[in-house]
Protein backbone atom coordinates (compact mmCIF):
# COMPACT_ATOMS: atom_id res chain seq x y z
CA UNK A 1 0.00 0.00 0.00
CA UNK A 2 1.32 3.40 -1.00
CA UNK A 3 2.18 5.59 1.99
CA UNK A 4 2.36 9.23 0.88
CA UNK A 5 3.98 10.40 4.13
CA UNK A 6 6.86 7.90 3.85
CA UNK A 7 7.23 8.72 0.15
CA UNK A 8 7.39 12.46 0.86
CA UNK A 9 10.03 11.87 3.52
CA UNK A 10 12.12 9.97 0.98
CA UNK A 11 11.67 12.64 -1.72
CA UNK A 12 12.77 15.35 0.69
CA UNK A 13 16.14 13.64 0.89
CA UNK A 14 16.63 13.85 -2.89
CA UNK A 15 18.61 16.70 -4.45
CA UNK A 16 16.56 19.19 -6.48
CA UNK A 17 18.00 18.18 -9.85
CA UNK A 18 16.97 14.56 -9.22
CA UNK A 19 13.43 15.66 -8.32
CA UNK A 20 13.19 17.74 -11.51
CA UNK A 21 14.52 14.88 -13.61
CA UNK A 22 12.08 12.38 -12.09
CA UNK A 23 9.13 14.74 -12.60
CA UNK A 24 10.07 15.24 -16.27
CA UNK A 25 10.27 11.47 -16.63
CA UNK A 26 6.84 10.93 -15.10
CA UNK A 27 5.27 13.65 -17.25
CA UNK A 28 6.63 11.90 -20.32
CA UNK A 29 5.20 8.58 -19.16
CA UNK A 30 1.80 10.18 -18.47
CA UNK A 31 1.68 11.82 -21.90
CA UNK A 32 2.69 8.63 -23.65
CA UNK A 33 0.05 6.70 -21.73
CA UNK A 34 -2.51 9.38 -22.58
CA UNK A 35 -2.03 8.91 -26.33
CA UNK A 36 -2.23 5.13 -25.96
CA UNK A 37 -5.43 5.55 -23.92
CA UNK A 38 -6.89 7.75 -26.66
CA UNK A 39 -6.17 5.02 -29.21
CA UNK A 40 -8.01 2.50 -27.03
CA UNK A 41 -10.90 4.94 -26.57
CA UNK A 42 -11.12 5.34 -30.36
CA UNK A 43 -11.53 1.61 -30.91
CA UNK A 44 -13.99 1.25 -28.02
CA UNK A 45 -15.92 4.19 -29.47
CA UNK A 46 -16.14 2.41 -32.82
CA UNK A 47 -17.59 -0.59 -31.02
CA UNK A 48 -20.13 1.53 -29.16
CA UNK A 49 -18.60 0.81 -25.76
CA UNK A 50 -18.06 4.43 -24.66
CA UNK A 51 -20.97 6.07 -22.82
CA UNK A 52 -20.27 9.56 -21.42
CA UNK A 53 -23.31 9.33 -19.17
CA UNK A 54 -21.87 6.38 -17.23
CA UNK A 55 -19.26 7.36 -14.63
CA UNK A 56 -16.97 4.31 -14.79
CA UNK A 57 -13.65 6.02 -14.00
CA UNK A 58 -14.62 9.04 -11.91
CA UNK A 59 -14.70 11.40 -14.91
CA UNK A 60 -17.45 13.83 -15.84
CA UNK A 61 -19.49 13.38 -19.00
CA UNK A 62 -17.86 16.52 -20.42
CA UNK A 63 -14.37 15.08 -19.87
CA UNK A 64 -15.33 11.81 -21.54
CA UNK A 65 -16.90 13.59 -24.52
CA UNK A 66 -13.76 15.70 -24.98
CA UNK A 67 -11.62 12.55 -24.82
CA UNK A 68 -13.75 10.81 -27.44
CA UNK A 69 -13.68 13.82 -29.78
CA UNK A 70 -9.90 14.14 -29.41
CA UNK A 71 -9.46 10.42 -30.10
CA UNK A 72 -11.58 10.68 -33.25
CA UNK A 73 -9.68 13.68 -34.59
CA UNK A 74 -6.26 12.27 -33.69
CA UNK A 75 -6.70 9.35 -36.09
CA UNK A 76 -6.20 11.66 -39.08
CA UNK A 77 -3.33 13.58 -37.42
CA UNK A 78 -0.43 11.09 -37.20
CA UNK A 79 2.32 13.71 -36.82
CA UNK A 80 0.56 15.40 -33.90
CA UNK A 81 -0.15 12.01 -32.35
CA UNK A 82 3.55 11.11 -32.59
CA UNK A 83 4.59 14.41 -31.00
CA UNK A 84 2.13 13.83 -28.16
CA UNK A 85 3.39 10.27 -27.67
CA UNK A 86 6.93 11.62 -27.43
CA UNK A 87 5.79 13.79 -24.52
CA UNK A 88 5.94 17.11 -26.38
CA UNK A 89 2.26 18.02 -25.93
CA UNK A 90 0.25 18.38 -22.74
CA UNK A 91 -3.34 17.17 -22.56
CA UNK A 92 -4.54 20.79 -22.90
CA UNK A 93 -2.38 21.43 -25.95
CA UNK A 94 -3.40 18.16 -27.57
CA UNK A 95 -7.11 18.71 -27.06
CA UNK A 96 -6.96 22.26 -28.46
CA UNK A 97 -4.71 21.68 -31.46
CA UNK A 98 -6.75 18.72 -32.72
CA UNK A 99 -9.80 20.98 -32.93
CA UNK A 100 -8.38 23.09 -35.77
CA UNK A 101 -5.45 21.18 -37.32
CA UNK A 102 -6.14 19.04 -40.38
CA UNK A 103 -4.25 16.62 -42.59
CA UNK A 104 -2.69 19.49 -44.57
CA UNK A 105 -1.37 21.25 -41.45
CA UNK A 106 -0.65 18.14 -39.34
CA UNK A 107 3.14 18.29 -39.67
CA UNK A 108 3.26 22.07 -39.17
CA UNK A 109 1.28 21.97 -35.92
CA UNK A 110 3.18 18.95 -34.66
CA UNK A 111 6.18 21.28 -34.78
CA UNK A 112 4.53 24.50 -33.57
CA UNK A 113 2.03 23.33 -30.94
CA UNK A 114 4.62 22.25 -28.31
CA UNK A 115 5.93 25.84 -28.28
CA UNK A 116 2.48 27.47 -28.22
CA UNK A 117 0.70 28.29 -24.97
CA UNK A 118 -2.44 26.22 -24.29
CA UNK A 119 -4.48 29.43 -23.99
CA UNK A 120 -3.40 30.54 -27.47
CA UNK A 121 -4.20 27.12 -28.95
CA UNK A 122 -7.59 27.25 -27.24
CA UNK A 123 -8.22 30.69 -28.75
CA UNK A 124 -7.34 29.39 -32.22
CA UNK A 125 -9.64 26.42 -31.68
CA UNK A 126 -12.51 28.75 -30.75
CA UNK A 127 -11.86 30.79 -33.89
CA UNK A 128 -11.71 27.75 -36.18
CA UNK A 129 -15.42 28.14 -36.92
CA UNK A 130 -16.98 31.56 -37.41
CA UNK A 131 -20.14 31.94 -35.32
CA UNK A 132 -23.32 32.43 -37.32
CA UNK A 133 -25.98 35.01 -36.58
CA UNK A 134 -28.11 32.23 -35.08
CA UNK A 135 -25.20 31.19 -32.83
CA UNK A 136 -24.91 34.79 -31.66
CA UNK A 137 -28.63 35.01 -30.98
CA UNK A 138 -28.50 31.83 -28.90
CA UNK A 139 -25.64 33.29 -26.85
CA UNK A 140 -27.70 36.41 -26.25
CA UNK A 141 -30.75 34.36 -25.22
CA UNK A 142 -28.58 32.49 -22.69
CA UNK A 143 -27.73 35.65 -20.75
CA UNK A 144 -28.78 35.43 -17.10
CA UNK A 145 -28.38 36.90 -13.64
CA UNK A 146 -29.55 35.21 -10.45
CA UNK A 147 -29.62 36.77 -6.99
CA UNK A 148 -30.30 35.21 -3.61
CA UNK A 149 -29.82 36.14 0.03
CA UNK A 150 -28.18 34.25 2.86
CA UNK A 151 -30.08 35.87 5.74
CA UNK A 152 -27.82 34.47 8.45
CA UNK A 153 -24.84 36.28 6.94
CA UNK A 154 -26.77 39.23 5.55
CA UNK A 155 -25.16 38.81 2.11
CA UNK A 156 -26.65 39.02 -1.38
CA UNK A 157 -25.14 36.47 -3.79
CA UNK A 158 -24.87 37.04 -7.54
CA UNK A 159 -24.41 34.48 -10.30
CA UNK A 160 -24.81 34.98 -14.01
CA UNK A 161 -23.37 34.94 -17.50
CA UNK A 162 -23.14 37.48 -20.32
CA UNK A 163 -22.39 36.77 -23.99
CA UNK A 164 -19.39 38.10 -25.96
CA UNK A 165 -20.04 41.83 -26.44
CA UNK A 166 -22.16 42.30 -23.31
CA UNK A 167 -19.59 40.42 -21.24
CA UNK A 168 -16.65 42.36 -22.64
CA UNK A 169 -18.47 45.67 -22.14
CA UNK A 170 -19.38 44.81 -18.55
CA UNK A 171 -15.83 43.64 -17.82
CA UNK A 172 -14.26 46.77 -19.34
CA UNK A 173 -16.68 49.04 -17.44
CA UNK A 174 -16.00 47.37 -14.09
CA UNK A 175 -12.25 47.43 -14.75
CA UNK A 176 -12.38 51.13 -15.64
CA UNK A 177 -14.42 52.08 -12.57
CA UNK A 178 -12.28 49.90 -10.31
CA UNK A 179 -9.05 51.48 -11.49
CA UNK A 180 -10.49 54.93 -10.77
CA UNK A 181 -11.06 54.05 -7.11
CA UNK A 182 -7.65 55.17 -5.88
CA UNK A 183 -6.94 55.27 -2.15
CA UNK A 184 -6.56 58.51 -0.25
CA UNK A 185 -3.04 59.86 0.00
CA UNK A 186 -1.04 57.80 2.46
CA UNK A 187 -3.59 54.95 2.48
CA UNK A 188 -3.02 51.45 1.06
CA UNK A 189 -4.94 50.08 -1.91
CA UNK A 190 -8.07 48.11 -1.04
CA UNK A 191 -8.43 44.61 -2.50
CA UNK A 192 -9.51 44.47 -6.14
CA UNK A 193 -12.57 42.37 -5.19
CA UNK A 194 -13.73 45.09 -2.78
CA UNK A 195 -13.27 47.87 -5.32
CA UNK A 196 -14.99 45.83 -8.04
CA UNK A 197 -18.00 45.29 -5.76
CA UNK A 198 -18.12 49.03 -5.08
CA UNK A 199 -17.94 49.69 -8.83
CA UNK A 200 -20.92 47.40 -9.43
CA UNK A 201 -22.97 49.27 -6.84
CA UNK A 202 -21.89 52.55 -8.44
CA UNK A 203 -23.41 51.37 -11.71
CA UNK A 204 -26.75 51.03 -9.95
CA UNK A 205 -26.87 54.75 -9.26
CA UNK A 206 -29.27 55.69 -12.06
CA UNK A 207 -29.45 59.26 -13.43
CA UNK A 208 -32.20 61.54 -12.18
CA UNK A 209 -35.47 60.37 -13.74
CA UNK A 210 -36.54 64.02 -14.09
CA UNK A 211 -33.64 64.78 -16.41
CA UNK A 212 -35.15 64.96 -19.91
CA UNK A 213 -31.83 65.34 -21.72
CA UNK A 214 -31.07 62.23 -23.84
CA UNK A 215 -27.70 60.67 -23.11
CA UNK A 216 -25.57 58.15 -24.96
CA UNK A 217 -24.61 54.82 -23.43
CA UNK A 218 -21.06 54.87 -22.02
CA UNK A 219 -18.42 53.55 -24.35
CA UNK A 220 -15.59 51.90 -22.43
CA UNK A 221 -12.72 50.74 -24.60
CA UNK A 222 -13.49 47.20 -25.77
CA UNK A 223 -10.80 45.93 -28.10
CA UNK A 224 -12.09 44.00 -31.10
CA UNK A 225 -9.48 42.01 -33.01
CA UNK A 226 -10.18 41.51 -36.72
CA UNK A 227 -7.67 39.07 -38.25
CA UNK A 228 -6.90 38.65 -41.94
CA UNK A 229 -8.93 35.43 -41.90
CA UNK A 230 -11.42 33.96 -39.49
CA UNK A 231 -13.92 35.71 -37.23
CA UNK A 232 -13.43 38.90 -35.28
CA UNK A 233 -13.11 38.36 -31.56
CA UNK A 234 -13.76 40.21 -28.32
CA UNK A 235 -11.95 39.14 -25.14
CA UNK A 236 -10.76 36.03 -27.00
CA UNK A 237 -14.30 35.03 -27.97
CA UNK A 238 -15.20 34.85 -31.71
CA UNK A 239 -18.26 36.88 -32.66
CA UNK A 240 -20.60 36.76 -35.65
CA UNK A 241 -20.19 39.26 -38.48
CA UNK A 242 -23.71 40.56 -37.80
CA UNK A 243 -22.80 41.34 -34.17
CA UNK A 244 -19.64 43.13 -35.29
CA UNK A 245 -21.63 45.25 -37.73
CA UNK A 246 -24.15 46.18 -35.06
CA UNK A 247 -21.31 47.56 -32.95
CA UNK A 248 -20.00 49.64 -35.80
CA UNK A 249 -22.12 52.80 -35.45
CA UNK A 250 -21.31 53.11 -31.73
CA UNK A 251 -17.67 52.06 -31.87
CA UNK A 252 -14.34 53.80 -31.73
CA UNK A 253 -12.10 52.13 -34.31
CA UNK A 254 -8.37 51.74 -33.74
CA UNK A 255 -6.65 50.27 -36.82
CA UNK A 256 -3.89 47.75 -36.10
CA UNK A 257 -1.38 46.74 -38.76
CA UNK A 258 -0.40 43.07 -38.42
CA UNK A 259 1.93 40.73 -40.27
CA UNK A 260 1.01 37.37 -41.79
CA UNK A 261 1.15 35.72 -38.36
CA UNK A 262 -1.15 38.31 -36.81
CA UNK A 263 1.60 40.06 -34.84
CA UNK A 264 0.81 43.78 -34.38
CA UNK A 265 3.31 46.04 -36.16
CA UNK A 266 1.70 49.47 -35.76
CA UNK A 267 -1.40 50.99 -34.17
CA UNK A 268 -3.22 53.87 -35.86
CA UNK A 269 -5.19 56.76 -34.39
CA UNK A 270 -8.53 55.91 -32.82
CA UNK A 271 -11.57 57.43 -34.53
CA UNK A 272 -15.37 57.18 -34.40
CA UNK A 273 -17.30 55.71 -37.32
CA UNK A 274 -20.13 58.24 -37.07
CA UNK A 275 -19.21 61.88 -36.69
CA UNK A 276 -20.20 63.58 -33.42
CA UNK A 277 -22.36 65.99 -35.46
CA UNK A 278 -24.42 63.12 -36.93
CA UNK A 279 -24.83 61.54 -33.49
CA UNK A 280 -25.97 64.85 -31.95
CA UNK A 281 -28.42 65.38 -34.81
CA UNK A 282 -29.98 61.94 -34.28
CA UNK A 283 -30.33 62.55 -30.53
CA UNK A 284 -31.88 65.99 -31.08
CA UNK A 285 -34.37 64.55 -33.56
CA UNK A 286 -35.34 61.38 -31.68
CA UNK A 287 -34.98 62.48 -28.04
CA UNK A 288 -35.39 58.90 -26.80
CA UNK A 289 -35.30 55.21 -27.73
CA UNK A 290 -37.61 54.68 -30.69
CA UNK A 291 -38.83 51.38 -29.18
CA UNK A 292 -39.25 51.85 -25.42
CA UNK A 293 -38.92 55.66 -25.02
CA UNK A 294 -35.96 55.49 -22.59
CA UNK A 295 -33.87 58.65 -22.65
CA UNK A 296 -30.62 57.32 -21.25
CA UNK A 297 -27.95 54.82 -22.43
CA UNK A 298 -28.87 55.44 -26.07
CA UNK A 299 -27.07 53.99 -29.08
CA UNK A 300 -27.31 54.72 -32.80
CA UNK A 301 -28.93 52.06 -34.99
CA UNK A 302 -28.82 51.66 -38.78
CA UNK A 303 -32.37 51.00 -40.01
CA UNK A 304 -30.89 49.37 -43.08
CA UNK A 305 -27.56 47.75 -42.11
CA UNK A 306 -24.53 48.77 -44.10
CA UNK A 307 -24.02 45.19 -45.28
CA UNK A 308 -27.58 45.33 -46.70
CA UNK A 309 -26.89 48.53 -48.63
CA UNK A 310 -27.51 51.09 -45.88
CA UNK A 311 -25.63 54.35 -45.37
CA UNK A 312 -24.49 56.62 -42.55
CA UNK A 313 -27.00 59.30 -43.55
CA UNK A 314 -29.29 60.54 -40.78
CA UNK A 315 -32.29 59.23 -42.75
CA UNK A 316 -30.98 55.69 -42.14
CA UNK A 317 -30.25 56.18 -38.42
CA UNK A 318 -32.35 56.03 -35.26
CA UNK A 319 -31.71 56.24 -31.53
CA UNK A 320 -32.39 53.07 -29.52
CA UNK A 321 -31.36 52.12 -26.00
CA UNK A 322 -28.66 49.56 -25.25
CA UNK A 323 -31.31 47.10 -24.02
CA UNK A 324 -33.41 47.15 -27.20
CA UNK A 325 -30.54 47.33 -29.70
CA UNK A 326 -29.46 43.63 -29.64
CA UNK A 327 -32.94 42.58 -30.89
CA UNK A 328 -32.56 44.58 -34.11
CA UNK A 329 -31.03 43.64 -37.47
CA UNK A 330 -28.55 42.53 -38.58
CA UNK A 331 -27.96 40.63 -35.33
CA UNK A 332 -31.54 40.34 -34.07
CA UNK A 333 -34.73 39.12 -35.77
CA UNK A 334 -36.53 42.50 -35.70
CA UNK A 335 -36.33 45.60 -37.89
CA UNK A 336 -37.37 49.21 -37.38
CA UNK A 337 -39.42 50.23 -40.42
CA UNK A 338 -40.82 53.61 -41.36
CA UNK A 339 -39.52 57.14 -41.76
CA UNK A 340 -37.30 58.20 -38.83
CA UNK A 341 -37.87 61.87 -39.71
CA UNK A 342 -41.61 61.55 -38.96
CA UNK A 343 -42.33 61.41 -35.21
CA UNK A 344 -43.89 58.10 -34.20
CA UNK A 345 -43.58 56.57 -37.69
CA UNK A 346 -41.02 53.88 -36.79
CA UNK A 347 -42.35 50.45 -35.82
CA UNK A 348 -40.58 47.32 -34.60
CA UNK A 349 -41.50 44.41 -36.90
CA UNK A 350 -40.31 40.80 -36.95
CA UNK A 351 -38.51 39.88 -40.17
CA UNK A 352 -41.09 37.15 -40.87
CA UNK A 353 -43.89 39.75 -40.77
CA UNK A 354 -42.41 42.31 -43.15
CA UNK A 355 -44.40 43.33 -46.20
CA UNK A 356 -42.75 43.09 -49.65
CA UNK A 357 -42.33 46.87 -49.65
CA UNK A 358 -40.67 46.82 -46.24
CA UNK A 359 -38.34 44.01 -47.29
CA UNK A 360 -37.34 46.01 -50.34
CA UNK A 361 -36.76 49.08 -48.18
CA UNK A 362 -34.41 47.06 -45.95
CA UNK A 363 -32.58 45.50 -48.88
CA UNK A 364 -33.89 42.00 -48.18
CA UNK A 365 -34.80 39.56 -50.98
CA UNK A 366 -38.47 38.58 -51.33
CA UNK A 367 -39.54 35.67 -49.08
CA UNK A 368 -39.34 32.21 -50.53
CA UNK A 369 -42.55 31.02 -52.06
CA UNK A 370 -44.19 28.14 -50.23
CA UNK A 371 -44.93 24.79 -51.84
CA UNK A 372 -47.69 24.80 -54.42
CA UNK A 373 -51.07 23.65 -53.05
Amino acid sequence: MFDVVDHLDELRSWPTDRLVSRRDELIGVQRQARVEELAIVRVLDERGRIDPTVDDHGESARTVRDMVETARRLESLPEIAAAAHDGELSAEQLSAVTRFADEATDAEWARRAPNTAPSELARMARNAVKPSTEDSRQRYEARSLRMWWTPDKGMLHLHGQLPDVLGATFEATIQQLTEQMKPAKGQTWDRFEHRAADALVQLCEQPDAKDETPTLAPRPVVQTLIPLSGPAEIAGVPIADSRLEQLRANASIEPVLVDDDGTPLAIGKRFSVLSPKIVRAVLLRDHCCQICSRRHRLQIHHLRPRSWGGTDEISDLAAVCSTCHPDLVPHGPYALVGNPNLPGDLRKVHLDDLTPEQREQLGLPPPRAGPAP
